[in-house]
């Protein structure tokens, strides 16, 4: 057991470990994760894009072998180097320094925070208008309520804002009007909401039988009695002279798909009109590993502190 314990703690393992995961990882970086085996043979020669597939290192971040079972040996080595020191410190009867330690227990949550973030993260792009609802894991829902693009004068980017409204699963309030921006994004539930991105989208308008507007966005879809029309796209540009709406009409026995222009008919309602809004894309982050990265990295500070100036005041 003693002599597990040693070889455990030894520092050539963990330079070792922290060479390979340091090469490791940035390799994958560079190499597309989770593609199908055409795209690694598209990109790759024959041998080298077998060499990636075979050996698992196409999903190298979830990686038994690979990338796990090394990072559980660097942790039980970091665990066994601040176990070890730590209990020399106590053990100690002059002055004791327990920078190192702190620093060590900052790594040790650091290496646990980096796998579960890279073994369990997961990301998911939305694109909502306003009105748009999200129901999250926890049943509580997600509204966006405006979206604005700011400009600067000369036509520039200045600002994408999507501003939510978030309800708990009993239609409680938890946040209204939070401004999601770039840099600010809003966090519920281990899920972090960023502002990633907006979309032109085209907006269809009808009018009922008796006058009533109707809006449709590209994509979707409204029954109105037993007739179901669904707005599937533009044949060319809003502004642009012929252009028509693509509609599918459902009434239950025959579909009929039309091109309709402002004016026409399409079944029981009238087409009055495009006109072209602005979606938001909003990306939806878990990242279970978070919670962890952030107090690690004040342990690694702190320590670092501490062993420095120990360090100095033995100086002086």
């Amino acid at each position: 057991m003693n002599t597990l314990f040693r070889r455990l703690k030894s520092v050539r393992l963990a330079v070792g470990l922290i060479a390979y995961l340091t090469a490791a990882s940035i390799l994958a970086t560079l190499v597309p994760q989770g593609a199908a085996p055409e795209e690694y043979r598209s990109l790759y020669p024959g041998l080298l894009a077998d060499l990636i597939l075979q050996t698992g290192f196409d999903r190298f971040f979830r990686s038994l072998l690979l990338f796990l079972l090394p990072s559980f040996l660097f942790f039980a080595n970091l665990s066994a180097c601040t176990v070890d020191r730590f209990l020399r410190e106590l053990r100690k009867k002059g002055p004791r320094r327990h920078g190192p330690d702190i620093l060590h227990l900052g790594l040790v949550l650091l290496v646990v925070g980096a796998v579960l973030s890279a073994s369990l993260h997961r990301e998911e792009t939305m694109t909502l208008v306003p009105g748009s609802r999200v129901n999250l894991p926890d049943g509580a829902v997600l509204s966006l309520t405006d979206f604005r693009f700011e400009k600067y004068p000369d036509g520039r980017p200045k600002a994408w804002t999507s501003v939510f409204d978030l309800t708990d699963k009993d239609g409680k309030p938890v946040q209204q009007k939070y401004e999601v921006r770039v840099n600010t994004p809003l966090r519920h539930g281990g899920i972090t909401f960023y502002q990633a991105s907006y979309t032109p989208y085209a907006v269809l308008e009808l009018r009922s039988r008796d006058g009533q507007p109707i809006e449709l966005y590209q994509g979707e879809e409204i029954k109105l009695g037993d007739t179901a029309y669904y707005f599937m796209a533009l044949t060319g540009e809003i502004a642009a002279a012929g252009t028509r709406a693509v509609i599918r009409v459902d009434d239950g026995r025959t579909p009929k798909v039309l091109r309709a222009a402002p004016g026409d008919p399409a079944g029981d309602l009238a087409v009055a009109g495009f006109r072209e809004e602005l979606a938001t894309g909003i990306q939806a982050v878990r990242d279970p590993g978070y919670a962890l990265v952030l107090p690690a990295m004040l342990l690694v500070a702190l320590g670092t502190a501490l062993t420095f100036i120990r360090k100095i005041k033995e100086g002086v």
